[in-house]
């Protein structure tokens, strides 16, 4: 069951599926109980004295229109209306009631906003042009407002509840933007605080050795150990502000992640089993754990979409002036993201990207029956005088 409902919400194809055969095993459990000829008066004959069973034939188009609604919406209502036609002249049944429904709801779902206003503007001129004929028809205006009630329940109703829908989904998505930029600017707050402890630390060694240097009496060997651990102190200031500026400039991705301290917590939030090696590694630059923290958090997400019952082994080492981290994860099936654009494929580049920009490297790919992500990175870059 819970791997049904995981496909479910995955896969929108299963769901129109899903939906077009219990709309026709409905439908046809209403044709079945006598629930026809609901818009003609029951002393007339259908047309051409056709059987009962021929509702079934304008229940399997509408159903089958249902299949293509996603893709194709406007289409889809086109051979709905058809078939609804087509039942009408049967004599009409509760079935390609639902069948119409689902329809113009779609259409007002994922149709463009042009075909969206044709459908709305038709939908009232329908509703209208009944009433008043229909009205005039009878001579009784209960009539009238019965026929109206009616095309309106029937007609207007999945349009506004479609638009109503769409805009909850818009009002979702500005309130994902405002958080997204609320992150970005708490991210950076979060990068200037970084930025300031690791710079004034720097700034603190320099004026300590220099002030020692000064309080004593001039030696030259001494003076000159000084003056290289000043200029190590300096140069190393200038390289954490400069790759943090880098990173910031990336217009591609301007929020850069937390540092090799949060790795455990995100091991943790990722919701897979993951057995994680991870050193006790000092002295790292920030820019270098925040990298190798957005690498990891980029190869489990990419788990998570992919082989989400993978078990996951994350290990990071310090070899000399070289941090090591692989993500491993045993092969699975693959999962059914519904839609391409739930993958976007920019994961791996962007990894190899960030990696580059430090002067290190990621490969990624299958080894045996596991899948493995191994990052290179350098702890201290040359900086030319």
């Amino acid at each position: 069951m819970e791997a049904i409902r995981a496909l479910w919400r995955s896969s929108p194809s299963f769901q129109d599926r899903v939906t077009a055969a219990a709309t026709f095993a409905a439908g046809l459990a209403f044709n079945i109980v006598g629930l026809t000829d609901v818009w003609v008066d029951p002393g007339i004959d259908r047309l051409a004295g056709a059987p009962a069973w021929w509702h079934t034939v304008p229940l399997v188009v509408g159903c089958l229109a249902m299949l293509g609604k996603r893709r194709h919406p406007m289409l889809a209502l086109g051979v709905g209306v058809v078939a609804a036609l087509a039942d009408l002249a049967l004599g009409g049944s509760i079935a390609l009631v639902l069948v119409l429904f689902d329809l113009i709801f779609s259409a007002g779902q994922f149709a463009s906003d042009r075909a969206r206003a044709a459908v709305t503007t038709a939908v009232f001129v329908i509703i209208g042009t009944a009433t008043v004929v229909g009205g005039l028809a009878a001579g009784e205006f209960r009539i009238a407002v019965f026929i109206g009630l009616q095309l309106t329940t029937l007609l207007f109703v999945p349009l506004w509840w479609s638009a109503n829908l769409r805009t909850q989904r818009k009002l979702g998505e500005l309130a994902a933007e405002r958080s997204a930029r609320e992150a970005v600017l708490a991210e950076r707050a979060a990068m200037a605080r970084d930025l300031h402890d690791v710079i004034a630390a720097h700034l603190s060694t320099t004026a300590m050795h220099s002030g020692g240097v000064l309080a004593l009496p001039p030696d030259t060997e001494r003076d000159r150990t000084a003056l290289g651990a000043v200029r190590a102190s300096s140069l190393a200031a200038l390289e954490e502000m400069r790759s943090m500026i880098m990173l910031l400039r990336a217009a591609d991705d301007p929020v850069v992640p937390g540092g090799l301290d949060r790795l455990p917590q995100l091991v943790e939030a990722a919701g897979l089993p993951v057995d994680s090696h991870l050193e006790d590694v000092e002295g790292v630059p920030v820019v270098v754990g925040q990298t190798v923290y957005r690498i990891v958090r980029e190869a489990l997400t990419n788990v998570r979409k992919h082989a989400p019952d993978a078990r996951v082994h994350l290990e990071l080492t310090r070899a000399g002036e070289q941090l090591t981290v692989t993500v491993t994860n045993t092969l699975t099936h693959v999962a059914d993201l519904g839609h391409d654009a739930l993958s976007a494929g920019t994961g791996l580049p962007s990894m190899r990207e960030r990696a580059t920009l430090l002067g290190g490297e990621v490969t990624a790919g299958r080894d045996g029956d596991l899948w493995r992500v191994h990052a290179t990175l350098p702890l201290r870059q040359e900086v030319r005088s």
